[in-house]
């Protein structure tokens, strides 16, 4: 299959879009700060704790804390 899209494929991808960035705006903004840099950013755990002036450990605790908010707030979305 190429990339071709069915109107309804591309309708639930844009809710998709919408949801996220609600679940987005709800969050803390460190917790949006941590998954900006390690999924739009791709930064590894150790160069977000540096742009974060945090420890390795931190960063990674962080963003699976982040994560999982994220999973929280989008199932009640």
């Amino acid at each position: 299959m190429g990339l071709i899209s069915t109107p309804s494929k591309a309708a639930m991808r844009a809710d998709l879009r919408v949801r996220v960035q609600e679940a987005l705006n709800r969050m803390e903004p460190l917790d949006r700060e941590v998954l900006a840099l390690r999924h739009f950013e791709q930064l590894s755990n150790a160069e977000t704790a540096l742009v974060l002036g945090i420890k390795q450990t931190a960063a990674c605790n962080r963003y699976v804390r982040a994560l999982e908010r994220l999973r929280m707030i989008l199932g009640r979305l």
